[in-house]
């Protein structure tokens, strides 16, 4: 972890991320943005895959809805990342040290790559040719990511 922290140190104490940190409002600012991003996304992640488990919007086709909210998706993502990444190089040891932190990297990883890589199939193609119980269990299992991701990163100030 030490060697980590290290390499993360330059980036950590350049002249941007220290006004940032020591300034009243650099970082509730920041924060403020990570939530809102975070929110979005997860409101975005909800539909899809509430639509995929066939408990909402029915009447729409969900290849439909998914193109819909892709740019939603994507924007979300990035302010996620962006601001999360700010908030990280205010104080890398702080993070690098939390199991929070660690598990929500993991989880975030996990869920993008299934929702937009190794299931992205899911929500391009009609859910009907597939049976019922896997387009819930596929949703269930985004969803769980998805929100395991906002719950880590709420535990990260307690723990």
């Amino acid at each position: 972890m030490a060697s980590l922290v290290s390499l993360f140190e330059p980036l950590s104490n350049s002249k941007a991320i220290v006004v940032i940190r020591d300034s009243s409002f650099g970082m509730p600012a920041i924060q403020s943005i990570h939530l809102v991003g975070l929110t979005v996304l997860l409101a975005v992640m909800l539909v899809l895959n509430l639509r995929l488990a066939g408990l909402s919007l029915t009447h729409w086709s969900l290849p439909s809805i998914e193109r819909q909210l892709r740019a939603w998706a994507l924007g979300a993502i990035a302010l996620v990342i962006g601001s999360g990444t700010l908030m990280f190089l205010g104080n890398p040891a702080k993070y690098l040290a939390s199991a929070p932190f660690l598990f929500k990297m993991t989880a975030l990883g996990l869920a993008v790559i299934c929702q937009f890589g190794a299931l992205r199939r899911f929500f391009t193609s009609d859910p009907g040719v597939r049976r019922r119980a896997i387009n819930v269990a596929v949703a269930g299992l985004l969803l769980t990511l998805w929100f395991s991701v906002g719950w880590a990163g709420r535990a990260i100030a307690f723990v």
